[in-house]
């Protein structure tokens, strides 16, 4: 077991290296503190769609990631989180665009839980049934979502930004791709993608270690094969937007506005990305954050209500900006929004108000590892990227206001898609 210690931030870590490849990082929080946080993490998401082994790519439809996820539940003698609620543990899953997490948060019975955890990702058992049953299923969610006018409208400006890149696609797929899925292409991407090379393990919270390392040393004696990560293959995506400018009549309250701006993807070392990301954040808080001038000009002239919210996303050869807004003078703000960061953010970028943020960003992000399961999820999403957790916070004191600005400017008019939703 390896001990790294991060004074400056009063964490430790403890590392267990199992010789099959896999890894499980122990993050112990002191007393009072009584509950328990596992989550199994695997690199394998929703743009993993095509993938290389050896000369060969395979092609997998949109949303195999999150099928496999509900799939992996499924158990020969009986659905898993049966398991996990005679064990008094609260479990659940997630699919992202490059993850799927498995979790479980417990007050007792953590070898238990974790017992079952493992074996429920070591047996998956697909059959034609059990999967046919699962599209019904998944079908429905995927019908509950397209009633929601925002899943909507995220979805349309996805297809409007990109031509070919998969991030285009709901992470959940279309009713027409999950109905492609079949045993064989879950059983194959279980094999090249849920190794236990190609998994890790994050505990927080209240641990008992020598037991923790004492279940994974036998874990490793069971399970000794180490596999490998197949390669994602991405389509070459244009530079340029598919479509600039698009409105839709519908049968809503209010207008909405839905802005996308296509970043061109940077290719670099996951410190670099890190910090490139974070300059986005401060960036977009600086200008549009609650507490900035143009946020409360908005607001005093009625031009947007509470609903406005602002989102980035940083994936494999695809980022973006989202800014969703609800308004009366929905052209008016649209242009006002536009201009800002094409023409007029120099006005409200400024040194003092960058180096405010930076204090209060920091602030967040270290009272934001006290929550367990945010702290669990940011340590395995930064450890994939190839990174660590604690290590963020020293790249976030680096970045400079040029960092911001430099942000700001690879921001082109060409590069903004508008949707309008126009209350009918």
């Amino acid at each position: 077991m390896i001990k790294k210690e991060y004074k400056h931030l009063n964490e430790t870590v403890y590392i267990i290296k199992l010789k099959n490849g896999m890894q499980v990082h122990v993050l112990p929080k002191d007393d009072p503190c009584y509950s328990t946080y596992v989550e199994l993490s695997i690199p394998y998401g929703a743009l993993d769609l095509d993938y290389k082994l050896g000369k060969e790519i395979k092609k997998t439809p949109f949303g195999t990631a999150h099928f496999l996820e509900h799939k992996i539940y499924a158990m020969q003698d009986g659905d898993a989180f049966q398991g996990f609620s005679r064990l008094g543990v609260d479990a659940n899953a997630m699919t992202s665009y490059n993850q799927t997490s498995y979790l479980f948060t417990a007050t007792q019975n953590v070898i238990p839980a974790l017992h079952h955890l493992m074996h429920m990702i070591d047996t998956p058992y697909f059959t034609e049934e059990n999967v046919d049953q699962e599209k019904l299923i998944i079908a429905e969610e995927l019908k509950m979502y397209l009633d929601d006018p925002n899943t909507v409208m995220q979805n349309k400006i996805m297809e409007n930004m990109y031509y070919k890149h998969p991030m285009r696609n709901d992470i959940g797929g279309t009713l027409e791709s999950i109905t492609l899925i079949n045993p064989e292409i879950l059983i194959d991407i279980y094999h090249n993608f849920y190794g236990s090379s190609n998994r890790l393990i994050t505990i927080a919270g209240k641990v008992d270690l020598p037991e923790i390392e004492k279940f994974f040393k036998e874990y490793d004696l069971n399970h000794p094969q180490k596999y490998r990560k197949p390669k994602t293959v991405y389509p070459k995506e244009f530079k340029k937007l598919k479509v600039k400018s698009e409105i839709e009549s519908k049968k809503i309250g209010i207008h909405k506005l839905l802005i996308g701006i296509k970043l061109e993807p940077v290719k670099q070392k996951a410190q670099l990305q890190i910090k490139r990301e974070m300059a986005f954040t401060m960036m977009l808080n600086i200008l549009l954050g609650p507490s900035s001038p143009v946020f409360e000009i908005l607001l005093e002239e009625k031009l947007i209500n509470q609903n406005f919210s602002i989102q980035s996303n940083f994936e494999k050869e695809a980022e973006n900006i989202l800014i969703y807004a609800e308004s009366k003078k929905i052209h008016k703000l649209k242009q006002i929004l536009v201009n800002l960061f094409t023409k007029e953010a120099n006005i409200y970028m400024n040194e003092a108000s960058f180096e405010r943020y930076k204090k209060v960003y920091l602030g967040q992000f270290v009272y934001a590892l006290n929550n367990l399961e945010n702290k669990a999820y940011l340590y395995g999403k930064y450890y994939h990227m190839g990174s660590s957790l604690f290590d963020v916070v020293e790249i976030l004191k680096l970045i400079t206001y040029q960092d911001v600005l430099d942000t700001l400017q690879s921001i082109k008019a060409s590069s903004i898609s508008t949707l309008i939703h126009k209350k009918a």
